[in-house]
């Protein structure tokens, strides 16, 4: 296994070929970490710190999944409990005739959607890349999926995504990220508390991980990048969006946080620890999908790879998620170690994606 300070001599030459702006990395094993960090905070800007926080995008859904089996260990909710008397929105969908097809031809949900759907991505709802009209009216009233949090509170979130039909029936296929969000909501309404007291109760405060959150301080975020029209970074407004509390607590793509703090978040799954018990972290990191749903999650979840709760399970054991912003961690259960690369540009940005495939070395 590579050490990140080997790691950090590849993603160096990558900042030298101006191919990436600035990285964090960083393992974590017998419950210690090694961090290390490299380029500047922004283009032309000071070096980055090895403590600064980054927009998580997708990698807030493990925390989502962490949370929610905590409160499943609790009693609070069972896997396979329908979600419909906490989210009346969801009691009767429609699901479309043909995936692909036009949004008028429905027909009703066979079956209720679970925790369990919501936790496996099989609710029936989420990104519909072979129907682009569904995407359509999904972006229109601002429910699609994407890297930030929606704009809208949780039930007017709810209330939109219920005037739409589902992709597909429940337990049928995969479906990616907007489950993630409408665990969010399933949480605080059981529970009448919010994401946010949630996550300070249950995990961040336990864990002590002070630098993760919907909130940062102003200036411990670095400039996040995205491809431009000319294919060249150009800043995104990430600062705006985490300096105040957001109107939607998002367990889909909602958090902040450092290396440092996710290390520790992702060392949990090896075997439960303070938050977790060894039987959930192993329920959370097992593939739950059938060879219908895998087919499914083609272009999402690599060939050969499964999916957990809220997590990807691949083939050599590990076991985590990216973040289309330019993040990645993933933990080793058998080795018992964590790793993540933090990038300051999104995966459209040439030199992303060599970046963040570091991590295998890191783990291996």
């Amino acid at each position: 296994m590579a050490q990140p300070g080997e790691i950090a001599a590849v993603l160096d030459r990558l900042v030298d070929d101006g191919r990436l702006i600035g990285y964090v990395c960083g393992v974590r094993e017998s419950g210690s970490s090694q961090i290390v960090s490299g380029g500047t905070r922004a283009v032309g800007g000071p070096a980055l710190e090895e403590d600064a926080v980054f927009p998580l995008s997708s990698n807030t859904k493990p925390v989502g999944g962490i949370l929610a089996m905590r409160l499943v260990e609790r009693g609070v909710l069972d896997l396979e409990d329908p979600v419909s008397p906490h989210l009346p929105e969801m009691a009767a969908p429609r699901v479309l005739v043909d995936p692909g097809g036009p949004l008028d031809r429905t027909v009703p949900a066979e079956r209720p959607v679970t925790l369990r759907h919501l936790l496996t991505m099989t609710a029936g709802v989420g990104w519909a890349g072979e129907n682009p009209a569904l995407t359509e009216a999904m972006s229109a009233r601002g429910v699609a999926p994407g890297p930030f949090a929606p704009t809208v509170p949780p039930g007017e979130y709810l209330r939109r995504l219920a005037e739409l039909p589902f992709v597909g029936q429940p337990g049928l296929g995969w479906w990616y990220h907007t489950s993630s969000d409408i665990l969010g909501v399933l949480l605080a309404r059981v529970t009448g508390s919010s994401v946010g007291e949630l996550l300070a109760g249950h995990i961040t405060g336990p864990l002590g991980l002070t630098d993760t959150g919907f909130t940062v301080v102003p200036g411990r975020l670095p400039t996040s990048y995205g491809a431009g029209p000319d294919g060249r970074p150009r800043p995104l407004d990430t600062e705006g969006r985490f300096s105040s509390p957001p109107v939607f607590e998002s367990l889909a793509c909602g958090l902040v946080s450092t290396v440092g703090d996710y290390l520790h978040l992702l060392s949990v799954l090896v075997d439960g620890g303070p938050v977790l018990d060894a039987e959930s972290a192993r329920l959370m990191t097992t593939d739950h999908l059938t060879p219908t749903q895998k087919a499914s999650a083609e272009g999402f979840v690599e060939s050969g790879c499964g999916y957990g709760f809220q997590v990807e399970v691949r083939a050599d054991g590990a076991v985590g998620w990216a973040g289309g912003l330019g993040t990645i961690g993933y933990v080793d259960r058998r080795r018992r170690r964590a790793a993540a690369v933090f990038t300051t540009q999104s995966y459209d940005v040439p030199g992303t994606s060599e970046a963040l495939e570091t991590v295998w070395s890191l783990l291996r």
